[in-house]
């Protein structure tokens, strides 16, 4: 039933919930809207903080027809949508500074359907996938830059259900050749992604990029390990969010032993653990 009524408000909003669409494009101002090369967002930055609002209701979603009331009341706060715009421009920057074009297609933009997939809800996801595909087919698109985990990974998998799925997908951290810190007085902990570093072979990709730019990080096996490191909780919120919440405090507890400074590489890790600490996503300490 959830997840019939997620792939429902996918179909009617093109999200797992109603929401305004000038919030996801209000980031982008003179990218052009068409292009066989996409940078696309799945409005992951822009809303990763309204986690916190939706998990609560999903204890309750299936005895509710739709979701569609909370759309009115339901937005980021002002400093919160500042903050993902801020990130989105400087991807932006950052990957035309290093040779990169691309398209956006604003209010336009599907979103990945990650929640289906990391409910299990693989048949809703499957049928959703071929629905995003065929969009993405029809308005020409050739290769999608992705800027955070989640949407990497749904689209990594859309071949498991799409028929000759031939959309290249990749991270526009795989296209980044330079960077410069912003910040090489302080040290730095990284908090790895969980997808980025077990599952999408990324976690060397964005730590290079981060040492290259001067950043000082420190390191222990036991804690930032890629067999020993543990969650920052936030996959667990939909279900249980104290539990959740329990994980994220432990993890900063854990990460501040090395420094109180966090680094992390997804939107989804930084709404779960800047609760509890000093926490960046990496794009904010680098130019």
């Amino acid at each position: 039933m959830l997840g019939k009524l997620i792939y429902d408000n996918l179909q009617k909003y093109s999200f797992p919930y109603p929401i305004d669409k000038k919030i996801c494009s209000g980031w982008a101002k003179d990218l052009p809207s068409k292009g066989e090369t996409i940078l696309y967002t799945s409005c992951m930055y822009q809303t990763a903080t309204l986690s916190e609002i939706y998990s609560k209701f999903i204890p309750y979603a299936e005895k509710l027809s739709s979701l569609s009331f909370l759309g009115k009341f339901v937005k980021p706060s002002k400093d919160e949508i500042e903050r993902a715009y801020r990130i989105l421009n400087k991807i932006s920057q950052i990957l035309k500074r290093n040779g990169i074009n691309f398209a956006y297609l604003y209010e336009e933009e599907p979103y990945s359907g990650a929640i289906l997939l990391e409910l299990g809800y693989l048949d809703e996801f499957g049928q959703y996938a071929k629905s995003v595909y065929n969009f993405f087919k029809n308005k020409g698109i050739k290769r999608i830059i992705t800027v955070d985990p989640h949407t990497h990974n749904a689209l990594s998998r859309y071949n498991e259900f799409v028929d000759h799925f031939d959309l290249e997908v990749v991270s526009y951290l795989e296209l980044i050749k330079d960077v410069k810190g912003v910040n090489k007085e302080e040290t730095f902990v990284i908090h790895d992604s969980c997808l980025y570093s077990r599952f999408l072979n990324l976690r060397d990709v964005y730590r290079d990029l981060i040492r290259k730019a001067g950043i000082k990080t420190v390191e222990d096996e036991l804690i930032t390990g890629i067999d020993t490191s543990f969650c920052c909780g936030s996959p667990v919120k939909p279900i249980n969010p104290d539990l959740s919440d329990k994980i994220a405090k432990a993890r900063v507890e854990q990460l501040s032993k090395l420094s109180k400074n966090i680094i992390v590489v997804c939107p989804m890790c930084y709404t779960n653990l800047s609760k509890y600490g000093n926490v960046k996503d990496w794009v904010e300490v680098v130019e």
